[in-house]
This record gives structure tokens, C-alpha cells and sequence, in this order.
């Protein structure tokens, strides 16, 4: 394998947001993300004792900060978002590393899933750029890992897939799409 594509790219690690009331009816939304951080931390309290220092842990603290995207005309993920931090409400996110080469068997996608809340919302206005946004997401509980599917839209949204030159037509097998 070629040592550069053995590297993760930045790029493939996209965000998928939903507000969690919506589960059973909508699909996560994905958003024109230029960059995010995802944190995970633990205090590690010193205990001095006779014989040295030990450490007592504390509970793991995640949050998904610098979430920075930019703003399309009528973009849905910028009003879910400002929503959620004006009213409070718990929304789900999944970072998805969309690499075909860590594809599960069942087309499924790497993902970490968690609970929580947005706790900053931002906005930049520049006269000479694209209007952008940017934000904080405060995890509950514990993420967990898994593989996530991506519906057609999601994927389509993220990378197209080849197509041929005539109309209707699938690409050629052998050739991935």
C-alpha cells in the first residue's frame, strides 16, 4: 500500500448532526465543515502517600470544538444549531471517516456516535468572504464507536461517484463509483 493513502486525511472526517427528538424521523444532516477537533480528557487527581504519589482518575470529558463550516443560503444545519444553543436541545453527532479503504463489509463507514450539546455558536460575516460559522459541542456520557451507514444523499454530498458518458448508465465494473 502506498504509504501517503495509509494516511488518514483530515478531509474524510466529516460531522453529521441531529437534533435527538427527530431520531425516528430524520436522517443526520451534514454541513460545508472546513475543520473540527474532537477531545477527549481525564483529571488525574495526585494523592501524596509515604511512598510516592499515586493518581486517582476522574470521569473521561469529550467535547468536539472549532466546529467550523460554511453557511450556504437557507442552510438547515446552521438554523438546527443556532436553534439547539438558543433552546437547549440534545442533538446527536457522528464524526464519520469516510475512507473507502475502512469500509466494513457492509458498506458501513468508522463513526463515533455521542450525545450533547452545542455551548457556543458564532458567526463571521467578512465583506470579501463566504459567511462562516463555528461552534462548540459539549459530549454527554461516553462516545461510542462503531461503523455508520451514509445515505445516498450524505454520500453524494461528499463525494460523487463516477459516471460514465452516456445517460443511465453505472460505471463499468471494476470500476468503483
Amino acid at each position: 500500500m502506498d504509504p501517503k493513502r495509509a494516511m488518514l486525511e483530515g478531509k474524510n472526517k466529516i460531522l453529521l448532526f441531529r437534533k435527538l427528538s427527530e431520531a425516528n424521523t430524520e436522517a443526520a444532516k451534514l454541513s460545508f465543515q472546513t475543520g473540527h477537533t474532537f477531545d477527549f480528557s481525564r483529571d488525574a487527581d495526585a494523592i501524596v502517600t509515604k511512598d510516592g504519589t499515586i493518581r486517582k482518575l476522574n470521569e473521561l470529558e469529550s467535547e468536539v470544538t472549532g466546529i467550523e463550516a460554511i453557511q450556504a443560503k437557507e442552510d438547515p444545519v446552521a438554523s438546527m444549531l443556532l436553534e439547539a444553543v438558543f433552546e437547549g436541545e440534545k442533538l446527536e453527532l457522528w464524526e464519520v471517516t469516510v475512507d473507502e479503504d475502512l469500509k466494513n463489509e457492509d458498506g458501513k463507514y468508522p463513526a463515533i456516535y455521542c450525545q450533547g450539546y452545542m455551548t457556543s455558536w458564532s458567526s463571521d460575516n467578512g465583506a470579501e468572504d463566504e459567511a462562516t460559522y463555528s461552534g462548540d459541542f459539549a459530549i454527554e456520557l461516553t462516545p461510542q464507536f462503531g461503523y455508520a451507514t451514509l445515505t445516498d444523499e450524505q454520500q453524494e454530498a461528499v463525494q460523487y461517484a463516477f459516471q460514465d458518458t452516456i445517460s443511465g448508465s453505472q460505471p463499468p465494473e471494476g470500476v468503483e463509483g
